[in-house]
């Protein structure tokens, strides 16, 4: 492929590609959770769980990384709840 796909528009809202996550470094990006790979945290996001967070994130598009390596975004609400955006087809079972 020529270039990096950075998502679409969709219901009027720009939807991130996973390829864009996975682009960028953890210093690229202002809003990043980054866990310690011995995080329960890791496990839950790669089975497309959603993650609690009390800390202070902004709202919105939150890149979820490990030890600096970024995983894919996540979507965090206003009551500390980040919404799983990793692909489905890649989840641990």
């Amino acid at each position: 492929r020529s270039g990096l796909f950075l998502g679409e528009i969709k219901h009027d809202k720009f939807e991130p590609s996973q390829a864009l996550a996975l682009a960028l470094k953890a210093n690229e990006y202002d809003n990043i959770l980054n866990l310690d790979i011995d995080d329960d945290r890791v496990i839950k996001y790669l089975k497309c769980e959603t993650l609690d967070v009390k800390d202070k994130y902004k709202n919105g598009l939150v890149l979820v990384c490990v030890d600096g390596y970024p995983l894919g975004f996540g979507k965090r609400s206003s009551d500390g709840i980040i919404k799983n955006l990793y692909p489905k087809a890649w989840r641990l079972l």
